[in-house]
């Protein structure tokens, strides 16, 4: 057995202990409370689902008219795919690719607030994420989410960024891309670059490519790069992923509970701290 299997049966041993206390938690207090039975059963619903799914999952998050359908629609050469320019996206999509679960969501931080909740909940449900910006990279509401999932809900270990529609813009390849990192670095500041797996690409060319059998769009798109970069990704932090999202899941039902059980804080305050030190564990182990 290897390290990083031993690390990740502790992680699994661990997490299974302090469910049972969870859920022995939610029975104990389900008769005083009938949110705290809708709760067990949602949070049993939800992990049987990411375990029956038996895939690593990678969501592709970002503003709408990112390019995330393009960009799903490159890598599994599917043509049917809606995409266009406005917010076309409004669910969750499951697609197959490489063994793994793609999925699509609906753009985030527009006037249809329940697309960010959908969105949210895939995030939450997720093993891997590719957020997606454009050539016209961050604005003030991007950049504030962006480091909120990165730094303050800890998904930076978790997160491939993308920089999309690249030919938008004029001059070269390097150019582009050490001008785009240069404001990337400063948007992100205090923190780096560095820090995530970063692709420059433009999805659509890479699609015209395919349909037109042009080799240099294809290229030029950058997207075989991106593709090589997703694969190694899921091959280094994709286990130990997997194993993360049913605490991050139970997490956010602690969190239902200690909204409607105040009570019971200290409780579930107690567990909810054993859990995350959990998630800190899979972070520190990148």
């Amino acid at each position: 057995m290897t390290n990083q299997q031993e690390f990740q049966n502790q992680i699994k041993q661990q997490f299974n202990e302090n469910l049972k206390q969870y859920r022995e938690f939610l029975n104990k207090y389900q008769d005083e409370s009938e949110q705290s039975q809708e709760i067990r059963i949602n949070l049993d619903k939800s992990l049987q689902e990411h375990q029956d799914l038996d895939k690593i999952t990678l969501a592709f998050i970002g503003q709408y008219s990112s390019g995330k359908s393009t960009i799903i629609s490159a890598l599994t050469e599917l043509k049917n795919i809606k995409i266009g320019a406005g917010v076309t996206t409004d669910k969750t999509t499951y697609y197959d690719w490489n063994d793994i679960k793609l999925i699509d969501t609906p753009g985030l931080w527009t006037s249809y607030k329940e697309h960010d909740e959908i969105t949210e909940t895939a995030i939450e449900k997720s093993d891997l994420l590719v957020f997606c910006i454009t050539n016209e990279l961050f604005d003030e509401l991007t950049i504030a989410k962006f480091k909120e999932y990165a730094y303050e809900k800890h998904y930076q270990w978790k997160i491939i960024l993308v920089v999309n529609k690249m030919s938008k813009e004029v001059g070269t390849y390097s150019e582009k891309k050490e001008n785009y990192s240069q404001s990337i670095n400063k948007a992100l500041s205090p923190h780096n670059l560095s820090e995530f797996p970063v692709c420059f690409i433009d999805a659509q060319d890479y699609c015209k490519g395919i349909e037109k059998n042009n080799e240099n769009r294809k290229n030029s798109s950058n997207f075989d790069t991106f593709k090589k970069v997703v694969n190694d990704f899921i091959e280094c932090r994709g286990s130990l992923a997997r194993y993360d999202t049913p605490v991050r899941i139970t997490i956010e039902s602690l969190k239902q509970v200690k909204n409607n059980l105040k009570e019971q804080q200290n409780i579930i305050e107690t567990l909810a701290e054993a859990l995350k030190e959990e998630s800190n564990r899979a972070e520190k182990e990148v």
